[in-house]
């Protein structure tokens, strides 16, 4: 498979770990020509990295845009309000794998012991409500639906928030608004302290208003309800005929993945069932290498991975490719995944040996399994949500455009023909990472409708379906297997 994505949570890791000037994120000011160097750098090479930068956003309205931030910088600035202008200038390109790491000094601002919105929360059909309660007031419980937030109603929230977030080009935002929710009620409105919060109780049709005070980070415990437990699980329903496994993540050690494949297709095989169902609604991604492996169990048929791709070669690429470790990392994992293949070389090659500028293009890829004494035979479903990015989407596409199976569930998030292969790299003055794109790629069946991969039975759990923990999506698909139903 000519793709190689990193999964970018374990970069985020890592870079909020090192990440500069947190510390002074709102206290000292910096320069306005070091800020007017980082800002032009950013766009150089954004440009220069990207294969087609401007394909979800007219060349001229980015322009257009990005003149008028770098106008802003007319005076020294606080990294934090550097940071607004990085968030904004970034979501105006619409891609999910170009992003900016570092989180404006909110870090620090916790660290210090400020004190911060006491409430995690999701966003679901156009509502916004409490997923995780931190403060000392325990009315305000698990689906209580958010009104106002210091007067200010949520949808103007909602709105005042959009321009700092990277949605992409399907409109889907509910997991990166609540992912910096906090951060950005801090950022951009100042807010700590206390919060005045208009409210709607469960099964209640009265809007209630009470004060709740911030709290401090210690407070903010992990989540007590996890999207999952395990990076891979599986396990077998005898009576129903039927394996379920449960793939959360394609960031692994080859030989670790490899073994966990083999082992669980084996008593799969062993135990003669007749359904399989993969559940990848949870899945943000990794090495996208590694997918080819998981498909190899599934077909003995040539199937497509993908119509085209097209690599652009920079030097900034090469050099993350060539001294971060988590990229020569995945590219050692890779190679163990493609056995060193001419169309895997290419691709390396792409990376660090072409001459900066150049656009490679790749034909249709078509992937022809090996020998596997452990190949499932059975039907086939995956279980897709609007979590399932990046990886997770890759894998679907090819399940979904090859005919192998049925998707069952919500449409994923990310478009499956999409950029990707991500590098970093950084600003010279600030040291703020970068996040873009180097490939893109058409998915197997050949067009991009600017959509994710839409199920062939659509199921959409509602909220109270969330909360209540009743799995709707999995009970449809046992009802599918039990009734036989097929199309």
């Amino acid at each position: 498979m000519k793709r190689l994505l990193i999964l970018t949570s374990v970069i985020f890791w890592i870079l909020t770990k090192v990440s500069f000037g947190q510390g002074v994120a709102n206290k000292n000011l910096i320069d306005q020509a070091l800020l007017l160097e980082d800002y032009n750098s950013l766009l150089k090479t954004l440009e220069e990295t990207h294969p087609n930068l401007y394909a979800y956003v007219p060349r001229e309205e980015f322009v257009k845009e990005t003149d008028i931030y770098r106008k802003s910088i007319n005076k020294p600035m606080s990294l934090a309000e550097f940071y607004k202008i990085l968030y904004k200038t970034i979501a105006l390109i619409k891609q999910g794998h170009t992003m900016v790491f570092g989180d404006a000094g909110f870090g620090e601002f916790k660290a210090e012991g400020g004190l911060i919105f006491p409430f995690k929360i999701i966003y679901f059909s156009d509502h916004i409500y409490i997923d995780q309660n931190y403060s000392s007031n325990n009315q305000l419980t698990k689906g209580t639906e958010l009104i106002a937030i210091n007067r200010i109603p949520v949808t103007k929230i909602i709105e005042d928030f959009s321009p700092y977030l990277v949605v992409r080009p399907n409109g889907y935002i509910a997991k990166t608004l609540a992912y910096h929710w906090s951060k950005l009620l801090w950022l951009e409105y100042g807010f700590s302290e206390q919060f005045i919060i208009s409210y709607i109780p469960p099964n209640s049709d009265s809007i209630m208003t009470t004060t709740i005070n911030g709290v401090k980070k210690e407070f903010i415990t992990k989540d007590n309800t996890p999207r999952y437990t395990k990076d891979f699980a599986y396990h077998i329903e005898k009576d129903r005929s039927t394996a379920v496994m449960e793939i959360n993540t394609f960031e692994f050690q080859f030989e670790e993945y490899d073994s966990l494949l083999r082992s669980s297709f084996k008593d799969i095989k062993q135990s003669g069932v007749n359904n399989l169902i993969i559940d990848v609604r949870a899945n943000h991604g990794g090495n996208a290498n590694l997918i080819g492996t998981l498909v190899d169990y599934l077909t003995d048929k040539p199937y497509i991975t993908d119509a085209k791709s097209e690599v652009k070669t920079s030097e900034a690429t090469k050099k993350c490719y060539t001294t971060h470790p988590i990229f020569v990392n995945a590219i050692e994992q890779a190679r163990k995944a493609e056995g060193n293949s001419s169309d895997f070389m290419e691709l390396v090659n792409c990376f660090l040996e072409k001459p900066a500028g150049t656009i490679t293009t790749f034909p249709e890829e078509i992937t022809i399994p090996e020998e596997n004494a452990y190949r499932f035979n059975g039907r086939l479903f995956v279980l897709t949500s609007k979590e399932t990015f990046s990886g997770g989407t890759g894998f679907s596409v090819i399940i979904k455009d090859n005919n192998l199976g049925y998707i069952v569930g919500n449409e994923t998030s990310d478009n499956p023909t999409d950029y990707g292969c991500i590098m970093l790299f950084e600003l010279p003055n600030t040291k703020i990472n970068i996040q873009n794109s180097t490939q893109y790629t058409v998915r197997p069946a050949g067009y991009d409708d600017e959509r994710g991969v839409i199920p062939d039975f659509k199921v959409v759990p509602t909220y109270f379906d969330l909360i209540n923990g009743y799995d709707k999506v999995l009970n449809y698909t046992y009802w599918l297997i039990d009734e036989n139903i097929a199309y």
